[in-house]
């Protein structure tokens, strides 16, 4: 690693000992690993830690004993980083041999945040790709370099002085990511999507793991929602009864991308069961989210 690294690549990690060997060996077999610095904050309780430090000796492990939400473990990396890039990636992906590469190269030019595409990394589990495109479907890999209104924490990077000038991911919360993008769409940032950038996620392979998620991240969304938004108890209550119209949404913005992109036709059709019991729970985790609110 270079002196002063170009890229600080930060990963989140809880409890990532099946997973996180495949994603620090695909970081450090990047053509330009000298030009980064990595860090993984980690708040596990299965070892990973130490697992990193004797495998992996030339990555940085900040440790926590209290689990943190990916934004409060990011905050973490991004204040001991020095890259004047700050790229993210999950303890549960592998990054494609030119990521780095590709990440320098699109922040060359303006763009104050680069996205990336987000393959399917277990192909081989059913229940895999329903997870992927219930979670994915918007970052599949294809189609041009376009803007999107969110991105996915697994493949998106930032120039630094975004975190300067817009402070830190929220903390204590799920979903911290998407209210930072609120925030930068309200300074008028738009986030490009390269789909050179390329990350492969192993998906959630069990069934009632994955709807549990699910039910979960729809519910964390509208909490966040409510809480950055500023929802009055009456459009919360709207929102909730129109769930059902929620679920229509989602499932016809899902199809439409996963039609349009075109990169796994086929295995969307396959995977349209679990895609749409993944879309019902996050449907129903929304609703949820909404009837709580923000207490």
């Amino acid at each position: 690693m270079s002196a002063e690294p170009i890229v600080s690549v930060i990963i989140a990690s809880y409890n990532s000992i099946d997973t996180i060997e495949a994603t620090l060996a695909s970081l450090e077999g990047q053509a330009a690993r000298e030009r980064c610095e990595i860090i993984v904050v980690d708040s596990s309780t299965d070892g990973t830690a130490n697992f990193i430090k004797e495998h992996f000796p030339g990555i940085r492990v900040l440790e926590f004993s209290g689990r943190k939400f990916p934004g409060d473990a990011r905050n973490e990396g991004i204040r001991v980083s020095r890259g004047r890039i700050i790229a993210m990636t999950d303890a549960d992906c592998s990054a494609a041999p030119l990521w780095l590469e590709n990440i320098i190269r699109a922040h060359e030019a303006e763009h104050p945040v680069v996205g990336g595409a987000i393959a399917c990394g277990n192909p081989e589990s059913y229940v895999g790709w329903g997870a992927y495109f219930s979670e994915f479907s918007h970052w599949q890999p294809s189609g041009p370099p376009r803007f999107v209104a969110d991105m996915a924490g697994a493949n998106i990077s930032y120039k630094r002085e975004l975190f300067d000038d817009h402070g830190a991911f929220i903390k204590g919360a799920y979903c911290s990511d998407t209210e930072f993008h609120w925030r930068l769409a309200g300074e008028g940032h738009r986030i490009h999507f390269d789909p050179s950038v390329l990350v492969y996620h192993r998906n959630i392979d069990r069934l009632g793991r994955f709807l549990s998620h699910e039910f979960f991240h729809g519910k964390s969304f509208a909490l966040m929602r409510c809480r950055a938004k500023a929802f009055s108890p009456a459009r919360r209550s709207f929102y909730a009864l129109l769930s059902p119209l929620i679920f229509l949404k989602l499932f016809a913005r899902n199809a439409a991308q996963s039609v349009l992109f075109g990169a796994y036709t086929v295995s969307y059709l396959k995977a349209l069961p679990v895609t749409m019991l993944g879309i019902a729970c996050w449907t129903s985790g929304e609703a949820a989210g909404y009837v709580q609110g923000t207490s």
